[in-house]
């Protein structure tokens, strides 16, 4: 499971689509089968048992054929769409499926428009473990896990989405009309989410044009760079840093990071999106 890596071209980040979660963890179980490095026979079969599924993302309903079975249905039928200056193209997802009676596996065959995005690939894509995406329960929480991982370099990253592009991508014109109702209900989940399950931390901030949200400015880092801290009071708002790592400097601009972050998003950073010693050390020190 651990070496189940998805590769994509960045351009497969923003292009326009809506899937249902298992849609999206089918296509991710198939995508993280081929060699993205290499060619790829366009009639190619990806095969998924019904224990494959379960193992990969922990599904242990009773139910998991059926899921399959409608989600290969419907990725069928399903499209994305790509906008250039000429005008607005609509492809499928997958050309054949097929599912067996015996309740055992799913067959796809993706389309020829898709497969340039996953294979042959040497530059301007990113990666991922499976692993670090398998808990999502929010359809949103892959877009925005995707979206983010492109721009990271060196373990951190940051990426302003525009509102009205971020409903684009999302296929949510006619959904959630107000900034509240969008950040409640898909950016906050989404985010919290990947916070929790995944290999990113994100925290963000609005830009605004008077009293319009016109944006969301978000800035991330891998959980990896984040070293193991403890804290051994003092005196009062003075702290000792200990850890494994002999590189002070950079725990120490870890700190300052998080604390920048929290003075200039606010509220947005806070105690159910930030690890629990990096709350506890910016207490201690007067900086939360």
């Amino acid at each position: 499971m651990k070496n189940n890596i998805v590769v994509k071209k960045n351009e497969l980040a923003k292009i326009r689509y809506s899937l249902s979660l298992n849609e999206q963890r089918l296509l991710l179980a198939c995508i993280s089968k081929i060699d993205s490095r290499k060619s790829l026979d366009i009639n190619h079969e990806f095969v998924i048992t019904v224990q494959e599924f379960r193992d990969l993302f922990d599904d242990n309903h009773k139910n998991t054929y059926h899921n399959l079975k409608l989600a290969s249905d419907k990725l069928f039928d399903r499209t994305f769409i790509l906008k250039d200056f000429e005008g607005i193209e609509k492809f499928h997802w997958v050309k054949r499926v097929k599912y067996w009676h015996d309740d055992s596996k799913v067959r796809l065959v993706f389309s020829d428009e898709i497969i340039p995005y996953l294979t042959s690939i040497t530059e301007k894509f990113f990666k991922y473990k499976l692993d670090d995406v398998k808990n999502f329960q929010s359809v949103y929480s892959l877009r925005f896990y995707e979206l983010l991982h492109q721009f990271q370099a060196g373990g951190r990253g940051a990426q302003e989405i525009e509102i009205d592009e971020l409903r684009l991508l999302l296929n949510l014109e006619d959904k959630y009309s107000t900034f509240g109702e969008l950040k409640r209900s898909v950016i906050d989940k989404a985010i919290s989410e990947i916070n929790q399950h995944s290999n990113l931390f994100v925290s963000y901030g609005e830009r605004k044009r008077g009293k319009k949200v016109v944006a969301i400015q978000f800035s991330f880092e891998i959980k990896a760079a984040i070293k193991p801290l403890a804290t051994v009071p003092v005196e009062k708002k003075s702290i000792v840093i200990s850890s494994k790592s002999d590189n002070e400097n950079e725990r120490q601009l870890l700190i300052e990071q998080f604390a920048t972050s929290r003075k200039r998003f606010g509220d947005a950073v806070n105690e159910s999106n930030v690890p629990k010693h990096i709350v506890e050390i910016l207490k201690n020190s007067g900086r939360w």
